[in-house]
């Protein structure tokens, strides 16, 4: 399972895009877009930036671009509902939303049931394409925005504080690249210092800094992600999936698993529901077709009551 610059595609609305998906576990990525969530069913946990924080249905979840984030839905999975936007989605009239960091990833909208409403109304306008459904797609995304920002702490970065960051998020980035794409080597940190032309010392600094653990860990997480992926599609042997995705002795896996998931591999696979969600090189994530988003959505507008009579 990769550790991801994900790229997410615009196929209607340039620079934004939405999705409905169920997640059992969605491994550790970030891209550049901001990520508005809704909970439409389940008991998700999300991994941002180190800090993991439990949500339940109807809440609502705001990610900043360029966070690194991890979904896990350990007890069934659970349905969201996505928005992807690039902060150039604003830029000819509130070209500051490039600059804003938002400091809560938990949004207590000052009206909920609206909110949702326009969330869920939002995504059934964009599915049903009907004459200029572009403009109430914006009209929804700007009132949605502004309350959000009337909502939320946030600040505003400019001059050397953005540099910084952008600095930042593009050296992140090559961090997880190289790791992920090396991890079945014997890589080392000096390794990356020579590859990034930096000094081990300040990139040992920035890795804890930034992906909350050491090199050596957030390698040995990235090889147990990846057998983790290995083992779930039951092609190969354990042995062979320990080898392959870099650990030198298969008592290192062990003690991975053992750290990650409470079992060994071989109890793990053992444990596997045969009903699970499909799994792929980004976790065991569904996502659903059109109409399949059109009829979960209205049918959580309908439980809930999210009707514009009843707002």
């Amino acid at each position: 399972m990769h550790l991801e610059i994900e790229n997410i595609h615009h196929p209607q609305i340039k620079n934004m895009n939405l999705s409905v998906y169920d997640v059992g576990y969605r491994a550790a990525h970030l891209h550049p877009e901001i990520e508005l969530i809704l909970v439409l069913k389940g008991d998700p946990a999300f991994n941002i930036n180190g800090n993991t924080t439990s949500f339940s249905e109807k809440d609502i979840i705001l990610i900043n671009a360029n966070k690194l984030h991890e979904i896990i839905s350990e007890k069934a999975p659970s349905t969201l509902l996505s928005l992807h936007i690039l902060p150039q989605y604003f830029e000819g009239y509130f070209p500051q939303m490039s600059h804003i960091s938002f400091l809560e990833n938990t949004l207590l909208s000052k009206n909920e049931r609206l909110f949702t409403y326009s969330f869920c109304k939002l995504l059934k306008i964009y599915l049903l394409q009907a004459p200029y459904y572009q403009l109430e797609c914006a009209g929804l995304i700007n009132i949605m925005v502004h309350d959000i920002l009337q909502s939320c702490a946030y600040y505003e970065m400019y001059g050397d504080k953005l540099a910084l960051t952008t600095k930042r998020n593009s050296q992140l980035s090559e961090i997880i690249g190289y790791i992920e794409e090396h991890s079945a080597e014997r890589v080392t940190l000096s390794d990356l210092a020579k590859h990034m032309q930096l000094s081990a010392s300040y990139l040992s600094h920035f890795i804890q800094k930034n992906l909350h653990r050491s090199f050596s860990e957030f390698l040995t997480y990235t090889r147990y992600l990846n057998a983790k992926a290995l083992l779930m599609k039951g092609e190969l042997s354990l042995i062979d999936i320990c080898y392959g995705c870099g650990f030198s002795d298969y008592r290192y896996m062990n003690n991975a698993f053992k750290k990650y998931t409470g079992q060994t591999p071989n109890e793990f696979k053992k444990n596997m529901n045969s009903d699970s969600l499909p799994h792929n090189k980004k976790g065991t994530v569904k996502s659903y077709t059109p109409q399949e988003m059109l009829d979960t959505v209205t049918r959580f507008m309908e439980n809930n009551h999210f009707n514009e009579h009843q707002i």
